[in-house]
């Protein structure tokens, strides 16, 4: 008994001791490592998502990944601040949000259908890029804010300076059937605001611009033109990806 007593008198010394040095040694915010404040700081940074939505999207994340909710929350925002800081505009530069058609230049008609476009540009005051596919060389579809999934005449889409018009590495009629499967989802998928986990959202709900084109080329094609394969589609991923050529740079 006596032998006991003095074992568990030199452990509790030992944790005193040592216990504090510990501690200090590895210092972890406690708010970094609650769930709560990774959802808190992607909803922030993607204004039009609410916090049960982007919730929702963790967890459909996690169950299609097996991952832990925070594993999964942790890398969509690392991955969001990425797309953000990448997309920051020049200094005395502007940046237009694409719920309209604001911007400096015209867009030009395409070589071939199925080719696509990525402009500088951000929603609800985010710089992420915004990207679209041409049904035809003269008729783009699009995901905005405003209506969702629209077909509009490329003359009727401003970009801003360094847009660039590209194909993807495929043969013409694996682009025309990803560029019919952008159109059928015209004036019937509502937008997104969720980029940062949007690649395990449904393909055939509500959609953001990258989405529309990664889902159209994925399904149509089993081609991913995400670049880095992350949570999240951005539309740089795609301006990026190695299956995507830009033939022309409009200023």
């Amino acid at each position: 008994m006596q032998k006991f007593i003095a074992v568990f008198t030199l452990l509790v010394v030992v944790m005193l001791t040592v216990s504090p040095s510990l501690v200090a040694g590895v210092h972890v915010d406690p708010k970094e490592e609650k769930l709560d404040y990774y959802v808190s700081e992607l909803v922030h940074k993607q204004p039009g998502i609410t916090t049960d939505e982007m919730e929702e999207a963790i967890i459909l994340a996690s169950e299609e990944t097996r991952k832990p909710e925070i594993v999964i929350a942790k890398q969509a925002l690392r991955e969001l601040n990425q797309a953000i800081q990448q997309e920051k505009p020049e200094k005395n530069t502007s940046i237009s949000i694409m719920g309209g058609s604001a911007g400096t230049y015209k867009l030009v008609p395409a070589r071939n259908k199925g080719d696509l476009f990525y402009t500088p540009s951000s929603t609800l005051g985010i710089q992420h890029g915004h990207n679209g596919i041409y049904h035809t060389t003269t008729n783009i579809v699009e995901s905005i804010p405003d209506t969702g999934v629209r077909k509009i005449k490329y003359n009727a889409r401003n970009v801003e300076a360094n847009a660039v018009m590209q194909y993807v590495q495929s043969s013409q009629s694996t682009r025309d059937k990803a560029a019919d499967w952008a159109n059928e989802r015209v004036a019937i998928d509502a937008y997104s605001y969720n980029f940062a986990t949007n690649r395990f959202t449904d393909k055939y709900g509500d959609k953001n611009c990258s989405k529309l084109i990664w889902s159209a080329f994925m399904l149509e094609a089993n081609i991913d033109l995400d670049k880095n394969q992350g949570f999240g589609v951005y539309p740089a991923d795609i301006r990026d990806s190695s299956y995507t050529v830009t033939y022309n740079t409009i200023n």
